[in-house]
């Protein structure tokens, strides 16, 4: 399967992203892999700003797949969402948002499928089939555009 070059995970729960880290890591799939803690980071990760000033470009890319969670401290993922719009469009280019979570709620999904930015959603864990065929699924949607 051809690799995606950067994921991005964003998730406060440090097991989740350990896991899906290794998950990740272990099928291949992604050059890079990065970690937010919210959805405040992730901006600053898309951006530059905060702890990811520093970061050479190139140990920092911009991710092709944002895994992101609902409920987080700070910010939370439809909060993230909100200020995601307003990013340039360049910033935005050939990203898919998969909404990664243990949320059940039926309004947090319909308002999910109501986000026409956002790719997926996939309820917690993931597993390596989801994982695989979110991959494919970006590569086919790349293709297409």
């Amino acid at each position: 399967m051809k690799k995606v070059n950067c994921i991005l995970l964003v998730d406060d729960d440090p097991t989740t992203n350990f896991l899906n880290e290794e998950l990740i890591k272990d099928n291949q799939v992604a050059n890079f892999v990065h970690v937010a803690w919210n959805g405040k980071e992730a901006l600053d990760y898309l951006d530059r700003r905060g702890k990811f000033s520093f970061k050479i470009k190139k140990d920092s890319p911009r991710p092709n797949i944002i895994f992101l969670d609902i409920n987080m401290p700070i910010m939370d993922g439809f909060e993230f969402l909100e200020k995601y719009k307003e990013l340039p469009k360049s910033k935005r280019a050939e990203v898919v948002i998969v909404f990664l979570t243990t949320s059940d709620s039926i309004l947090d999904k319909d308002k999910v499928v109501s986000e026409k930015i956002v790719f997926k959603y996939i309820e917690k864990p993931l597993r390596k089939q989801n994982l695989n065929q979110v991959i494919q699924d970006y590569h086919a949607l790349i293709k297409v555009k």
